[in-house]
């Protein structure tokens, strides 16, 4: 069988088209949350279609958005990657001002018994804990931490069920050298699985804390929640904040949330587990950053997913507007993900034809 291969462009292309599968998706199996609207219902007469100049990409306006980082997939792309960006400012104003980070990844043991909630909830208990009283206090002046900003990360296994864990960047004024960050990993695992213990749970004494040492794109990794990911060319930075977008395709027994929308759409699974996830994950943070730290490292006030989810490039124009008639056809045939396609190529005479093909 002959393996047809895809350019970059055609790979964004088709990861665009994607979302917008998947956020349908989505809208079936949790009608009743603001998902099921997103993008779809008109704000006034008129849709917008907004062109960038920059990027050559095309945007809705004049429509509604749920700027929901777990249940909406074309949400949290725009959400996750705004996100990366800032936390990537905050990680260059800490090295201009003599900081050094570095990763802790924290996770426990789980079975397919334990519901996501059961695990989130004992993880953030754990974490809670072990960052509260003076054995932390003394940690962090040991290691002169100026503040952290933790993440979530989540996927399902077919053997084991849920899995939730958490990234967080630590920043400190100290520079860490191998043996250092050994050490910081055996303190914080020994009173991490103390923790776990007193409530039941447990962590494997090596991998249950993972400490690494930062570079220039560790807020890749944090930071990008759902989105497809190239190992690679993968930073700390977009494992912090992408979180719900990474992709398991490789791993068939392992996937992502939004990887549940796939299974649902191929019949493969009846969306009890994305209803689950949806559920237990609603207004939850995807970032936490603690007190201070935003100010330490020069950041303005944290804006809300909703907010930044309707933020529109600097520099987009209006390219064409779409009447009542023309976005029913659309809604219908599942293409508003082909018309941004058809207005990022910039040819508005192409556009209106492509239109007239959407009965």
């Amino acid at each position: 069988m002959r393996v047809l291969k895809m350019d970059v462009q055609d790979r964004l292309t088709v990861n665009r088209l994607v979302r917008w599968q998947r956020q349908s998706v989505a809208r079936s199996i949790i009608p009743g949350e603001r998902v099921s609207k997103c993008y779809r219902v008109r704000v006034r007469e008129l849709v917008d279609v907004l062109r960038s100049q920059k990027f050559k990409r095309a945007h809705y306006g004049g429509l509604y958005t749920c700027g929901s980082v777990w249940h909406c997939p074309v949400c949290a792309s725009k959400i996750t990657e705004r996100r990366r960006i800032e936390l990537q400012q905050a990680i260059d104003q800490a090295t201009k001002k003599g900081l050094s980070f570095f990763m802790v990844t924290w996770t426990l043991q789980h079975t397919k018994d334990d519901s996501l909630k059961d695990v989130r909830d004992s993880l953030g208990v754990a974490l809670r804990k072990l960052r509260a009283g003076r054995w932390y206090q003394s940690f962090a002046e040991t290691w002169q931490i100026s503040g952290n900003v933790t993440g979530s990360e989540i996927t399902y296994g077919t053997e084991h069920g849920w899995h939730y864990h958490k990234h967080s960047i630590y920043f400190t004024s100290k520079t860490l050298s191998v043996a250092q960050l050994a050490n910081i990993q055996t303190e914080l695992s020994l009173k991490y699985r103390q923790i776990l213990d007193k409530m039941g749970r447990y962590a494997h004494p090596i991998i249950g804390v993972d400490v690494r040492s930062g570079d220039s794109g560790v807020a890749d990794y944090v930071a990008k929640y759902g989105q497809q990911k190239d190992i690679s060319n993968w930073s700390l930075a977009a494992e912090l904040t992408k979180g719900s977008s990474k992709v398991a395709l490789q791993e068939v027994d392992h996937f992502t949330p939004f990887e549940l929308l796939d299974l649902y759409l191929h019949q493969e699974d009846d969306g009890k587990l994305y209803r689950e996830y949806a559920q237990t994950m609603k207004g939850d943070h995807q970032l936490r950053w603690s007190p201070g730290l935003r100010d330490l490292l020069g950041l303005d006030p944290e804006i809300t997913d909703e907010e930044l989810a309707t933020v529109q490039d600097d520099d987009a124009i209006l390219f064409a507007q779409i009447t009542i008639q023309q976005w029913r056809k659309i809604i219908k045939q599942e293409k508003r993900g082909h018309v941004l396609e058809a207005a990022s190529m910039g040819d508005p005479d192409l556009f209106q034809k492509f239109l007239t093909t959407i009965k």
